[in-house]
């Protein structure tokens, strides 16, 4: 038997994304339920700009992504997004590696048009942090389209009910374009 000691500190977990995708609303809906997990995030929505959200001061994140350990040390985890590496100045992306070889922190990174090789990172001062080799192309992103058929239930639902003809509605949402 081992003693396990489990504390009740918040951890903080700062999500960093470059466009807006639909991954941070669902990391914020598990995150709500969990009183010990805080998330803030910041999200470039043009070049020069971004939004914050989740933050617990109004300074937090303020500048953009940290620049000194000290401010970077203070979450437990970081989570890039679709953010290419040049987002991030050399010395931002050597403070990622001593986020992870000195202070202890997690990085994951997720895919997206702007991530991995498509964003550069396996040319990056970053690469060895992830659990890969990359390819050395770009274009490696792609969304395939998907088809939808509605079942015999969803076909009857008024959530489902794009047109008032049962028939159409059917074939309507089987020519739907859906990426």
């Amino acid at each position: 038997m081992r003693p396990v000691s489990v504390s009740d500190a918040k951890r903080r977990i700062l999500y960093v994304e470059g466009e807006p995708r639909w991954e941070y609303k669902f990391i914020r809906r598990a995150e709500d339920d969990d009183k010990t997990v805080q998330v803030p995030a910041m999200l470039r929505t043009t070049e020069n700009k971004i939004y914050r959200q989740g933050i617990s001061d109004p300074k937090e994140l303020a500048d953009g992504f940290p620049s000194r350990p000290e401010d970077l040390f203070g979450y437990q985890g970081i989570i890039i997004g679709s953010v290419e590496a040049g987002y991030f100045t050399p010395s931002q992306q050597e403070l990622l590696r001593e986020f992870v070889d000195r202070r202890g922190g997690g990085v994951l990174f997720l895919g997206g048009r702007f991530a991995l090789s498509d964003g550069g990172w396996n040319a990056s001062g970053a690469a060895d942090l992830l659990p890969t080799f990359l390819p050395n192309s770009k274009d490696t992103f792609h969304r395939d389209p998907a088809t939808v058929e509605l079942t015999a239930a969803g076909a009857d639902s008024p959530i489902t009910r794009l047109l008032d003809d049962p028939a159409k509605n059917v074939e309507r949402w089987r020519k739907a374009d859906l990426i």
